[in-house]
């Protein structure tokens, strides 16, 4: 307990409170292993270093503050989170340690946590990266804001469960798919060499939070891990042990059928037909004929409901159907006009911005 002795530091509540909503996605609030829930705070200089690490990922995050002692000190992550949300906004904070207890003080506000003395925390050891590039931040969230609904949840296809990250001849490529959709993204990046590697569910959702759209983003890989490191914070993640599917070879190659029509128009139409199914899955059917789409959709106990609009399509007449909420998440992040191409019946259907050849969205069809 030496270490921890005499902690004593001030710090805005603005600044802690981002860095513990960042950390507290990455650890359980309970845990067998006690010092897994935990945050380790380090006071050091005129920085506070907070670290936490449930094994497979790890953060750290840098932040100024006013340092009268330094120290560290372990704690709940999710109950230090919980107090700070919690406290009025525009004030500073107080974080000290006495007699093994953590007391937290702002305003007229007052609150003691006990420490966690059992354990170390261990974020996760930086490799032999052989890869390093950078990138503006903004330009990464996007790509994973509009490809990671497609990834699997299903543990039992791993390999699934996160996004495909490689680069091939200077072109950066991110893909999601769960057998079902696919979602890619592509950016002219001028980085060395050809990699690939699969970034876990869990990482792709917690590195979104720490992305400052003001900063660059720096990605470093190995052959097992990935490292994320944008403003104050460090993200590093162990890589999906697996191989990704040959996702380039279910890509129609051929041109279809293409449909054009507003995003905003399509979704909102999509929306209120499936609202009649009450069905986890809630499928949705499409018959195209010239310059028409008609939607619709019946539920297992008789609602009905049908929608007709005026759309740009000169293909032949077809009847095929999808589920509804794979469309709006792809609806939801094109704006204004998009393109549908279709095949046949049994075939996957694309779906693109017009306006971007960055973006492409695959989805198969569906018996209604």
């Amino acid at each position: 307990m030496k270490e921890t002795l005499g902690l004593n530091f001030t710090i805005k509540r603005e600044n802690i409170l981002s860095a513990l909503s960042c950390i507290s996605g990455i650890v359980e609030r309970r845990n067998v292993i006690d010092v897994l829930s935990c945050v380790k705070i380090k006071a050091f200089q005129n920085t506070v270093t907070l670290t936490a690490s449930d094994l497979d990922i790890s953060i750290i995050a840098s932040l100024e503050a006013q340092i009268s002692t330094e120290g560290e000190v372990k704690v709940s992550a999710h109950m230090a989170y919980d107090i700070i949300r919690r406290l009025p906004t525009g004030l500073d904070v107080e974080f000290k340690l006495s007699n093994a207890k953590l007391s937290i003080v702002s305003g007229n506000s007052s609150f003691s946590v006990p420490v966690v003395v059992a354990g170390k925390i261990f974020p996760i050891e930086e490799d032999n990266f052989i890869s390093n590039f950078e990138l503006p931040a903004v330009d990464f969230s996007n790509f994973l804001t509009k490809i990671r609904f497609a990834m699997s949840s299903d543990d039992a296809r791993y390999n699934l469960n996160g996004v495909y990250i490689h680069n091939h001849k200077q072109t950066l490529h991110c893909v999601a798919t769960d057998g079902h959709r696919l979602s890619s993204a592509k950016i002219e990046q001028k980085i060395e060499g050809d990699f690939g590697a699969i970034v876990p569910r869990k990482a792709v959702m917690e590195v979104l939070k720490i992305l400052d759209e003001k900063h660059n983003l720096t990605i470093k890989l190995s052959q097992t891990k990935i490292q994320f490191e944008c403003s104050q914070y460090i993200l590093t993640s162990k890589l999906v042990d697996g191989t990704f599917p040959d996702y380039e070879k279910i890509i129609p190659a051929d041109e279809g059928m293409s449909l054009m029509i507003d995003s905003s128009k399509l979704a909102d139409a999509i929306d209120r037909v499936s609202v009649v199914i009450l069905d986890k899955v809630k499928p949705i059917k499409f018959l195209l004929k010239n310059n028409e789409l008609t939607l619709h959709s019946i539920s297992s106990d008789s609602n009905y409901a049908t929608e007709s609009l005026e759309v740009e399509y000169n293909g032949k007449e077809l009847e095929i159907g999808f589920n509804s909420r794979y469309l709006l998440e792809v609806l939801s992040c094109i704006k204004g006009k998009c393109e549908l191409v279709f095949y046949d019946e049994n075939s996957a259907m694309l779906m693109k911005d017009r306006d971007s050849k960055s973006f492409l969205h695959l989805i198969m069809p569906m018996r209604v």
